[in-house]
């Protein structure tokens, strides 16, 4: 136990001395949340009533109170993605891998130690920006928005889906990356999904709710959204991707030969 827990540490510091680690927290912490002022202060400006009819710009109505903020939540799965694929990608870059298992020869504890590593640096990441982008959405509007600090129950149950489908995407993307030895084929299949690719195939074919950015959707929807909030099913659809391959990873880990190449 005390080995795992060395290797997870080891892990952890691996991450934080990255580079990519200090500018995805400094963009999710920061422009997530400006992102909200910005939003709020617009819907300040057409009222929060405001509707199709009233406002032709808009696509449909702002959600009501508790929902408001959630609709940013896709530039923060954009941040999560990239950081997993990276991180999977670069495990079989500069013999890093043989570097590790010098230290833990168990490549199943270095194989867990790693997902966990990551899965613990996405919720740190995902609570923080989640929490600041509606709290600030909230502190922008006012006596017209929920309280920033303790907003409502359905605020909260909301952020804790939004925190579910960023570490879950995140880990997705690394298993992804480990797969294919690179950060190419993650970013390239899950990238495209968030920008309105995933909803446009879930709207135009039933398979497309089962890509795993649209899926993902599904746990955090709103009444206005032209999906239904379904985070059951959402959850299930996304943890079969990441079992897969996560599997899939491990496999091919437990497989490579680091005396060479890796």
């Amino acid at each position: 136990m005390n080995s795992f827990l060395r290797s997870v540490r080891f892990e952890l510091n691996k991450i934080i001395s990255m580079r990519l680690w200090w500018i995805i927290c400094v963009i999710a912490l920061g422009f997530q949340p400006l992102s909200a002022l910005i939003a709020a202060r617009s819907y300040l400006k057409i009222g929060l009533d405001a509707t199709p009819e009233t406002q032709p710009g808009l696509v449909s109505a702002l959600p009501s109170l508790d929902y408001l903020g959630f609709e940013l939540a896709p530039f923060g799965v954009l941040l999560m993605i990239v950081f997993g694929g990276v991180i999977g990608g670069s495990e079989y870059l500069h013999h890093q891998l043989r570097t590790t298992l010098l230290c833990q020869s168990s490549r199943v504890k270095v194989f867990g130690a790693k997902v966990l590593a990551v899965a613990v640096c996405a919720l740190f990441i995902s609570s923080i920006a989640v929490y600041l982008t509606i709290s600030v959405m909230h502190l922008t509007l006012g006596d017209q928005g929920l309280h920033p600090i303790f907003l409502s129950p359905i605020a909260w149950q909301y952020i804790g889906y939004v925190v579910l489908d960023w570490i879950l995407l995140t880990i997705l993307s690394f298993g992804l990356g480990m797969v294919f030895k690179n950060a190419i084929v993650p970013l390239a299949f899950l990238i495209p999904q968030v920008y309105n690719l995933g909803l446009y195939l879930a709207q135009k074919w039933e398979w497309g709710i089962y890509l795993p950015v649209a899926a993902g959707n599904l746990l955090f929807a709103s009444p206005t959204d032209p999906f239904e909030h379904d985070p059951l099913k959402g959850v299930v659809i996304l943890l079969l991707w990441v079992i897969v391959a996560l599997s899939t990873s491990y496999y091919t880990f437990i497989r490579s030969d680091v005396g060479g190449k890796y």
